[in-house]
């Protein structure tokens, strides 16, 4: 029998990954906040309608700079490090499907904590799902996993397009124009119980959001992650910094050219208006969540920068604490059961809040890891997952 596998020590973290997943932390909060001030029944509608012009043109381009990027580098190294895990099994011919499996287990099990308690745009539950897709794939060959991450990211073009002949779920809108008003009224005045209410049904709402769009988006960009992990792109960059930088310009001017110019190749008069539309967004999102990606990894391959960089990696090494941490106290600060302040029109405002809220978690994790190596629910979900 083999040796007891055990979790990986603090001392051996890449440093680069928990930079960029810090990073990538910072971009979640400004957007979960305007979820938070703003339910899923209509929020597309709540935020496209602004009274004030300057707010909407500030909304307009946060939006665009911000959602699903975020998402994207999160995911990214969700896959990243499950490569990680499963190599380090694979040195140590340990069984990895046994102690992988409970530990997605584990993950979903924080994802429906999370949204009973706190919020439903939870995405912990939809990677427990993705982490178990990503185990049955594991063994394929890099060309098919490329394939089937380019299939499942592009996902939701391919469900417009069939759309156009067969009646599918509306996989992009769970609006109720009416429910978002009767929601938002509740969420600032009600109490605990009834934000619990209101928040399953609207995650009962976003279903086919989250099945049809989120899920196999995430599945995707976690097999891109894996796939990079499988070719250490860390070190790779580290080792040819002028190689990749150069790189990084080239992806970054075709971010640039697809950001501003993917709409006009749309014509709204074709049935197929949306599958054009949606697949040149997602075009956008991967090109521009991969200069993040190689601009981070390069800042952070230089010793002196990743040293000023150290606490968005300590925000980074406890990425489930803080992703809860964020969700719990945008709770607080929105609902009627804190400081009831959901339904703001100010946008700039909000991110600010957001910003607020990620320099206190710079802090919090600063002072947390003076005293202890891991996050309180990393440790949690580390001795679940290992058996103690």
């Amino acid at each position: 029998m083999g040796k007891r596998v055990r979790a990986v020590r603090s001392g051996d973290r890449i440093s680069s990954i928990d930079i960029l997943r810090g990073f990538a932390l910072l971009g979640i909060v400004l957007v979960n906040i305007l979820g938070f001030n703003a339910t899923f029944f209509d929020f597309g509608g709540y935020y496209n309608n602004l009274p004030d012009e300057i707010q909407q043109h500030f909304y307009n381009i946060y939006i665009s700079l911000t959602a699903d990027k975020f998402i994207f580098l999160f995911s990214f190294l969700y896959g990243y490090g499950i490569f990680i895990q499963y190599h380090r099994f694979q040195k140590r011919r340990q069984n990895f499907p046994p102690f992988f499996t409970r530990r997605m287990i584990g993950l979903a099990l924080f994802g429906v904590l999370h949204i009973v308690l706190l919020w439903a745009g939870d995405i912990l539950f939809l990677y427990a799902i993705a982490g178990m897709i990503l185990l049955l794939l594991r063994r394929l060959k890099t060309a098919w996993l490329l394939l089937l991450a380019l299939f499942f990211y592009f996902f939701i073009g391919i469900w417009l397009f069939i759309d156009v002949w067969l009646p599918l779920p509306n996989a992009m809108s769970s609006t109720c124009t009416e429910c978002l008003s009767k929601a938002i009224e509740g969420y600032a005045s009600g109490n605990y119980a009834d934000a619990l209410w209101i928040r399953l049904h609207e995650y009962a709402a976003f279903r086919y959001i989250n099945l049809f769009y989120y899920l196999p988006k995430i599945i995707g960009i976690s097999l891109f992650g894996f796939i990079a992990s499988k070719f250490n792109l860390h070190q790779l960059i580290k080792n040819s910094r002028k190689k990749w930088a150069l790189k990084w310009v080239i992806i970054s001017v075709m971010a640039v050219l697809v950001y501003f110019n993917y709409e006009k190749m749309v014509d709204f008069e074709s049935p197929f208006a949306n599958a054009v539309y949606m697949s040149g967004y997602e075009l956008m999102n991967i090109l521009i969540a991969a200069s993040w990606i190689v601009l981070i990894l390069l800042l952070a391959s230089v010793e002196r920068i990743a040293g000023m960089l150290k606490p968005v990696a300590l925000v980074g090494r406890a990425s489930l604490t803080n992703y809860i941490m964020q969700s719990l106290i945008l709770s607080v600060i929105f609902y009627g059961w804190g400081y009831g302040m959901i339904g703001q029109t100010n946008v700039k405002l909000l991110a600010l809040i957001a910003l607020l809220v990620y320099a206190f978690q710079l802090i919090i994790n600063m002072v947390w890891f003076t005293y202890f190596d891991r996050g309180p629910l990393e440790r949690l979900w580390r001795k679940w997952s290992y058996g103690g």
